[in-house]
Order: C-alpha cells, then structure tokens, then sequence
C-alpha cells in the first residue's frame, strides 16, 4: 500500500508529490502538480477525496477532486479573499472550512458544500487580534482554539455550533502566558484531555489541561524546546506534532534546526529527551497516518529529509532526503486507491 505525499511550497506554484511505500517509509517522486497560485495551508476531507488550499498569492480557497489512484487534482472551484490565511481546518462533519488570518487578526468559517464548492462568502469572520496563526476543533466539535504568537500571546476560546458553524467567544475568551512565548500552533493528546502550543516567540511548549465541558484551557507546564545555554538570537519555534500512541512529542526549531524530542509523562508532564539535526528553518513537518514515519522541510533549504521513528525509544533515524519547491510549509498525505 502507499499514500500520495504533497508538498505545499510557498515559493513555486506548485505540488512537489510523492508515493511514500507504507512499509519502508521511501518516497518515490512523481511529477509536480502546476497550481494557479502558490501554495500554502492545505485540508482535506476524512477520505481524501477532496482537498482544499489557500493559494496565498493569488487570495483564492480553491477545492479540488483528487484522483485517489494517480493523485492528480482537478479544480473544483474557488472563493476570493482578501488575505492567505496561514492555516486550514475542517470540522470534524467536514461542513465547514476553518481558517485564521495572520495580518488582519481574524478567524473564519466557509460553508462546504456537498459538492465540495465552498460558499462564496465566508458564514463568519470573527475578529480576534493580530497574529492569529492555527485553528483546529477538539475531538466534540463543540470547542475552537485560535492561537496567537507575539504580540497578541493569547490562545482564543470559541464555542462552536456544528449546525450552523457559528463560533461564539467562550468565558473567558482567551487564555495568556505569563510571560512573552507566542503560541502558534497546537496538537490535542490523542487520548487525554490535554492540549499542547509550541510557542514561537518563547522557543518553548506549553502543556495545557483541556475542560472537555467547558471548552476552556487551563497551563500547567512551559517547558524550552532547545538545549540549556543555545544563543537564541534569530531563534524560532513553527510546528509540533503528537505520535498516535500520545507518548512521544516533536516541536520544530527554527535558526537551531533541529527537531525537539519530548516523552509524556502519564499526568501529560513533558520531559526533554534530545534534538534531532533536520532541513534548515523547518517551518513545517508531518507524522504519517501509522505514526512510524516523520518528515521535515525545509524553508531556506527547499529540501525533504525522511525519519524513521524508533516505537519504543521515540528515536529518529534518517532514512532519505529528497529536493522539493520553493519555501515549503505544508505536507499532506492521502492514502493511494
């Protein structure tokens, strides 16, 4: 079996697309896949058979069809916006597209339609403040967060109506650090009521309790995401992913280019275990659906490198490294028909 791997790369108007061998972990190249704009954010629905991008240079949502055998897309259709959000997220029922908006400070809501054409209005744009980075639901699709990096430093609580995809601000409606860390972007604990930021400003992550009822976040760890005495001058923080097992944590590091190691503690207690080197300025990387394999772009080296990840230890061993576009920033995977 394999998966359809895209590369979103920000600086070229186009996929870099890959078939990733599920038994190995290899990527095999295939031919890139022209766009009409460059790429950035990219969702999916849950069987892969449509997906949504926001070409950020040319200020379009576009849905296509994907051809789950050869993995080319066909245009279903686009909306114009005003600003590339940097970030994209269905609902869990995948009526509805989700999107933050960095320049403006605004969270959105588009209507899927059923044939996977978005409304061409967005139902809400809901201010919240500059900065705004990621947006995901929890697992009830009764709660949004909206993180926010410096200098806003503020997660945003909504509620969230699945019925008519409304977001309405929780009490209280936004949760800060006690100090300057900048959350970005985040990762729900696959089986605990846990939520996790790395924080782009503070190079750290921040463990949270997550209120199952209430919808509400409550910090209860920071912890850095560099070794002890790194200078940390032209240092950042971007990505963070969860393996499904809920017992290893990554975090990307910027400037140090390296991926941050954590093990969690049965309380959710985050503990330090290594760096792992990886492409320079690693904007962006991805589990694979199995959680076996990771793979990290990066944005000033235009390149891919292929981890294997140790099940027991959490370990990353390389296994591969392949050249992709322009500043990428997004990987999707779509299992091949």
């Amino acid at each position: 079996m394999a998966y359809h791997i895209y590369i979103s790369n920000s600086g070229s108007e186009f996929f870099s697309h890959f078939l990733m061998d599920e038994d190995s972990g290899a990527l095999s190249p295939q031919a890139d896949i022209a766009l009409a704009g460059s790429p950035g954010a990219v969702a999916t629905n849950p069987d892969g058979s449509i997906m949504f991008a926001a070409l950020r240079s040319a200020k379009q949502l576009v849905s296509y069809s994907v051809d789950k055998s050869s993995g080319q897309l066909t245009t279903i259709g686009g909306v114009v916006l005003e600003e590339g959000p940097p970030y994209l997220a269905t609902d869990n029922t995948c009526s509805y597209l989700l999107s933050s908006y960095y320049g403006s400070g605004y969270a959105g809501v588009h209507r899927i339609n059923d044939d996977g054409t978005l409304s061409e209005e967005p139902l809400q744009m809901v201010q919240t403040d500059g900065h705004a980075h990621s947006i995901q639901t929890d697992r009830s699709n009764r709660f949004v967060f909206v993180p926010h990096t410096n200098p806003a430093n503020a997660i945003f609580q909504f509620r969230f109506d699945e019925q008519t995809g409304t977001l309405s601000p929780n009490d209280p409606p936004k949760i800060q650090p006690d100090t300057e860390e900048g959350p970005r972007h985040f990762a729900f604990h696959p089986s605990k009521d846990l939520l996790y930021s790395i924080n782009e400003n503070g190079c750290t992550v921040s463990a949270h309790h997550f209120d199952p009822e209430k919808g509400t976040l409550e910090s209860f760890q920071v912890i850095a995401t560099q070794p002890e005495g790194t200078d940390m001058e032209g240092k950042s923080t971007a990505e963070i992913r969860i393996t499904p097992d809920g017992k290893h944590l990554y975090g990307s590091n910027r400037g140090h280019d390296t991926l941050a190691h954590f093990t969690i503690g049965d309380d959710g207690t985050l503990t330090a275990v290594g760096h792992y080197p990886t492409e320079a300025t690693p904007r962006f990387f991805e589990l694979d659906p199995s959680g076996r394999f990771l793979y990290s772009v990066g944005q000033s080296s235009g390149g891919l490198t292929a981890y294997r990840i140790d099940q027991a230890s959490g370990a990353l061993e390389p296994i591969g490294q392949h050249k992709v576009g322009e500043s990428p920033l997004w990987i999707t995977f779509i299992k091949q028909a």
